[in-house]
C-alpha cells in the first residue's frame, strides 16, 4: 500500500478529468441512488469520491483507506466542510469493523 502514500499518483488521477468528471457525473446524476443513504468507500485515497458521495445526499460516508494519503484526505475533507458527514478509517479492508451494522452503497 506504500505506493498509494505518495502524493503523485493521487495527483495524476485527479488530474485525469475525464476520469474524476466520469465518477463526479455517475454519482452527482444518480442522486436518488445516494440520498439519505449510508455508503462505503473503499480505498478512498484523496476522498474525492466522498465528498462526490454527500454531495448527491449521502446521510454518511465510511471512507477507508490503508495508506498515509488518508492523513491528506483528512484535511481536504475538513477544508470543505464534510468532517460532520465523512469518517476516514485507516485500515485494510479486510481488517475494518464498521461503526454500523451494514451500508447501503459501496464505492
Amino acid at each position: 500500500f506504500d505506493s498509494y502514500s505518495h502524493h503523485g499518483i493521487h495527483e495524476e488521477m485527479l488530474k485525469d478529468e475525464v476520469r474524476t468528471r466520469t465518477y463526479q457525473m455517475a454519482i452527482l446524476n444518480n442522486r436518488q441512488l445516494f440520498h439519505g443513504k449510508t455508503v462505503l468507500d473503499v480505498g478512498c485515497g484523496t476522498g474525492i469520491l466522498s465528498m462526490f458521495a454527500v454531495q448527491a445526499g449521502a446521510s454518511h460516508v465510511y471512507a477507508v483507506d490503508c495508506s498515509s494519503i488518508i492523513e491528506q484526505a483528512a484535511k481536504i475533507i475538513k477544508a470543505n466542510d464534510y468532517s460532520d458527514r465523512i469518517t476516514l478509517i485507516q485500515s485494510k479492508m479486510e481488517d475494518v469493523e464498521l461503526p454500523v451494522p451494514h451500508v447501503d452503497i459501496i464505492i
